[in-house]
Parts: C-alpha cells; sequence; structure tokens
C-alpha cells in the first residue's frame, strides 16, 4: 500500500492544502495519533481545513483519512525487513521507499503517452541534475524516442525560442527553483509546449509551471548551497520513466 491517494490530485490543491498534505507525507506517525485539532494547531491551520482537505482528497473525513495512513504504516512494518544497517543506508531506504509511496500509476502512463507521441524530446538539467538528465536522454534514444540531452546554459537560454507543440521538454530540478530551468519552462508553457517536471515533493515553483509532474522525496531541496543532497529519488523517477517506456513497447 502506498500514500498515492494523498497525491493523486496535488496540482489541483492550493498552497495551503499542499502544506498539509507534505506534512501528512512526512510525519505519516503523527498523523495516526493525533486529531484534526492537534496538526491544525502544529500547522498554525483550521480545523476546517484539514477536514475539508480530507474530503477533496476522496475520504468521508479526517477519521477516515488518518485509518488511511495508519494501514499503510501497518502494512509497511510488516513487509519491512530485520535491518542490520544504520544511519546512511536508514536514509537511503526512506528516500527509496517514500519515493516509490509518491508514485501514481495512471499519472505515469500519462507522462509516457506523451513522452511517446513527441515528435522531439528534450531533456534539460543542470548541477548535479545534468548526469541524470543525461542518463535518461541516453535511455530514451535506445528506446526508439528521439531524445537530445540540453546541458549548456547557452542553449538553454535559446532553446525556448524554437521549440514546436509536437515537442517536449523534461526538466530536472529537486529544488524546483533553478533560474534556467524556470526560465526554460515558463517559455515552453507560453508557446503551448508540454512541461514534464521531475521534481522534489515539495511545494515549489516548477511544479505550478509544468503541465506534468513526478515527484520524488528528499529531505532538503536547499541544492543552491549544498549540492550533495542525494539524488537517489530523482533516479527512481528516470527508472520507473525507462521501464515505463519499455513495457508498453512489448505490448
Amino acid at each position: 500500500m502506498r500514500l498515492s491517494k494523498l497525491t493523486k490530485a496535488y496540482n489541483e490543491l492550493t498552497d495551503l492544502e499542499k502544506k498539509i498534505v507534505e506534512y501528512i507525507i512526512n510525519n505519516p506517525k503523527m498523523i495516526q495519533d493525533s486529531p484534526a485539532s492537534e496538526i491544525a494547531n502544529i500547522l498554525y491551520v483550521s480545523k476546517t481545513s484539514i477536514i475539508n482537505l480530507s474530503k477533496k482528497l476522496g475520504f468521508e473525513g479526517y477519521t477516515e483519512l488518518r485509518y488511511y495512513v495508519k494501514d499503510y504504516l501497518e502494512q509497511k512494518e510488516k513487509s519491512k525487513e530485520e535491518q542490520s544497517y544504520k544511519g546512511i543506508l536508514d536514509n537511503i531506504h526512506t528516500e527509496v521507499t517514500k519515493t516509490i509511496s509518491l508514485q501514481d500509476e495512471e499519472n505515469i502512463n500519462q507522462i509516457v503517452k506523451k513522452i511517446i507521441s513527441s515528435r522531439i524530446v528534450y531533456v534539460v538539467g543542470r548541477g548535479a541534475s545534468e548526469p541524470i538528465a543525461s542518463l535518461l536522454s541516453s535511455r530514451l534514444a535506445l528506446l526508439n524516442i528521439k531524445a537530445i540531452l540540453i546541458d549548456d546554459p547557452n542553449i538553454i537560454d535559446v532553446l525556448g525560442n524554437s521549440l514546436s507543440e509536437d515537442e517536449t521538454i523534461i526538466v530536472m530540478s529537486l529544488s524546483g527553483e533553478t533560474e534556467r530551468i524556470l526560465t526554460i519552462a515558463k517559455t515552453a508553457r507560453a508557446r503551448s509546449v508540454d512541461v514534464i517536471a521531475l521534481t522534489s515533493f515539495f511545494n515549489n515553483t516548477l511544479q505550478k509551471i509544468a503541465n506534468y509532474n513526478m515527484f520524488c522525496f528528499a529531505d532538503s531541496t536547499e541544492t543552491k548551497y549544498n549540492d550533495l543532497i542525494s539524488r537517489i529519488g530523482m533516479h527512481i523517477l528516470v527508472q520507473i520513466l525507462i521501464s515505463y517506456i519499455e513495457m508498453t513497447d512489448k505490448e
């Protein structure tokens, strides 16, 4: 069981609702043990906001949402193998499992269809995300999809002017606030070009611009001053896309 029910309509939520969902995803045990009033006090929102959000996400109310999270934690505990590694391995495990829990197959299917049907797919990444962008671009090419890696800052700056509606751009940014990435995403959307964003599950500018999003989990997204932050979650998103496209081709 995953928490995909909480994120399926994430792009349609208000900033306040996204804040509440992000807290639930990152603090499931707190949700399991706390009434709506306590969560409201922690987040400085009204109890009504939490109840209304629960209904908006498809639950009858906050109580049903709590049971959903409780069931998720119980299932996760049952399937977890006894661990002999701590520290670093625990952090990696958390990043992987939380990234997987954020995925929704219907969303992935829509993104894959868009990639396959595009005349050209441009893949853009900067900094530590650039090697991951290169990996995705090369694997798409192996799957007979015309993919072009854009890693030169100068090309990124001028690419938007040459985009056409039958093309798609995939942008990668853990923080979702990389200036050049945002610029190309805005330019693409202004030209009615679809933008697929691979970014972290935090409320950021990029996810608001893109019309397709895949989210990964990260403990921190402040990449401007600490670019040693793990990109394991981003790697998982890329592998999901590659595997799904390969599976689609075989059907």
